[in-house]
């Protein structure tokens, strides 16, 4: 007959290297759903312009029915050109670059779309960056992000801009100092 003890401690050591095989099989199996094999990795999402926001040096902006604005870098402070010239907030231009480099997941091929529909053949705004155009066109009815338009593709990107972009062209102007009282 096997004394009690021994059975005691043989059960203890089941359970043990039970609770092992527990243990390897469960980080097994986590290391596979983190690798998931044979699955592929979607591509990176591109930003909407090859343009780093720091080296952007001209910016403007037409708007259907408002005055065209203009800006341009000066030895690191921006100056709006037009439609008057003075001191840019350079606050209000930040989200403007930050436009460059925006990355909106869906995308579609322009020549597949009503063009008209989405307001993309006469866009309410242009912004151009060093040139390159962006054109805002019409919110999507099912969750309000707005219709851009760079190339030969239409992003469907938030619609954080747009506002800013069709405000009046004197709050571009930096305030003087004297202005900012409590």
């Amino acid at each position: 007959m096997v004394p009690a003890a021994a059975l005691k401690v043989d059960a203890l050591a089941r359970r043990y290297w039970l609770n092992i095989a527990l243990l390897g099989l469960a980080g097994g199996l986590a290391v596979l759903a983190l690798c998931e094999p044979g699955r592929e990795r979607p591509a990176a999402i591109a930003p909407l312009l090859d343009l780093v926001p720091a080296r952007i040096e001209r910016i403007e902006v037409e708007r259907a029915g408002q005055e065209r604005l203009s800006f341009e870098r000066r030895a690191g402070r921006w100056w709006m050109t037009a439609p008057t010239t003075g001191l840019a907030n350079p606050i209000l231009l930040d989200p403007v670059l930050r436009l460059a480099e925006a990355r909106c997941p869906l995308r579609y091929a322009a020549d597949r779309l009503d063009l008209g529909a989405l307001q993309l053949d006469l866009p309410p705004v242009r912004v151009r960056l060093d040139g390159r155009e962006v054109r805002f066109g019409a919110t999507a009815p099912t969750d309000g992000r707005r219709y851009l338009r760079v190339g030969g593709t239409v992003h469907l990107c938030p619609d954080d801009l747009y506002p800013l972009l069709t405000s009046g062209a004197g709050s571009f102007l930096a305030k003087p100092l004297g202005e900012f009282r409590p």
